[in-house]
């Protein structure tokens, strides 16, 4: 009987040799990539897949983490006048700071040329007054819930979803997806309540073990904060886990298909845990959601310098980076499959 493990193994396998995807994604709109860890490459997944699924999909993308790494990816340099802060100060303070901008997401492909083409991509600039945001939200929270007042929970906890639900139908996006912060008060709470499933990155290490498992008990523990606001707010559904991305994977040398035997101890424990959660998977059996990618080296570097797409990312092509000349070598044809795949099951 084949192991979870050999299911992933020969998945991934699939995937490199003969670049094969899933046919159909999975039936949610909205999706929020989170770990409770910093460092996994999740803004890199992230910027990648935003990609990815506006080739298929009209797709708003929001940042709630404060380091607005995902916003700098998309916008470069530019300014936004118009933020998630400024439009969710209203929601949570009350309209004694204002309405929410009426025009707030920026179209991607003017600021970032490689998103041109698709189905067109949109974005709700993050902001770096988020750090001071679950102070805020927390206090309004507290109020209401000592006040007995259920529906004012429900309207401050769905708060980030009635804003993201309406940009997308301003701008007829048939996706949305969130990049979070990789802690959980504020903004991450938020995300989690606003979308149907959840993409985690998973880097093979021992914290990434330990975040992915305080990650999962979080999200089922009815004493944990997730849950328990969730229960005041008049029992708010629970995301369903759509992907694991484990990252940074390295190979066997011999092999080009195989992780090696470190990477594969992670990738089984990381299975493990997923099994012991499974009533929070989308899939039926928990190793279907599991999607491997590679340490993506100089490929990785030029990307998110340069703010190009690893799937636009052209072999023997120079780059210059941090005054360093790099070459993007052959292997970047496997990271573009293993993201094209991750795009296709989502």
């Amino acid at each position: 009987m084949t192991t979870s493990l050999e299911k992933v193994l020969e998945r991934h396998a699939q995937i490199l040799e003969s670049a094969f995807v899933q046919p159909a994604g999975q039936k949610f709109r909205s999706y929020a990539i989170s770990n409770l860890r910093g460092g996994v490459g999740k803004s890199s997944i992230a910027f990648n897949l935003a990609y990815e699924i506006s080739r298929e999909h009209a797709l708003l993308v929001t940042d709630v983490c404060p380091q607005r790494n995902m916003t700098e990816l998309l916008l470069g340099d530019f300014k936004p006048k118009a933020t998630l802060y400024n439009a969710l100060q209203p929601i949570i303070l009350g309209p004694a700071f204002g309405e929410p901008p009426e025009d707030l997401a920026y179209r991607v492909s003017q600021y970032c040329d490689d998103f041109k083409g698709g189905k067109g991509c949109w974005v709700i600039a993050g902001n770096s007054e988020l750090f001071a945001f679950p102070s805020m939200l927390y206090q309004q929270l507290n109020v209401a819930h000592g006040q007995n007042k259920q529906e004012a929970v429900r309207n401050l906890l769905g708060g980030l979803k009635k804003l993201l639900d309406k940009e997308a139908n301003d701008k007829k996006c048939e996706k949305i997806l969130i990049d979070t912060s990789p802690f959980y008060a504020g903004g991450t709470h938020l995300a989690w309540c606003a979308v149907e499933a959840l993409i985690i990155p998973v880097r093979v290490d021992e914290h990434s073990m330990e975040s992915m498992e305080l990650m999962m008990r979080q999200l089922s523990e009815q004493q944990r904060d997730f849950r328990l606001w969730n229960d005041r707010a008049g029992s708010l559904p629970t995301p369903k886990i759509a992907a694991v991305v484990m990252t940074m994977v390295g190979s066997k040398s011999q092999k080009k298909a195989t992780p090696d035997q470190a990477s594969r101890m992670y990738i089984e424990r990381a299975i493990g845990i997923a099994e012991e959660f499974a009533h929070l998977f989308a899939h039926p059996d928990p190793s279907d959601a599991f999607v491997l990618t590679d340490d993506f080296h100089s490929a990785g570097r030029i990307s998110g310098a340069k703010r190009i797409p690893i799937a636009e990312l052209k072999v023997r092509a120079f780059h210059t980076v941090e005054n360093k000349r790099l070459q993007v070598n052959a292997s970047v044809t496997r990271y573009q499959r293993q993201l094209k795949y991750l795009a296709s099951m989502i």
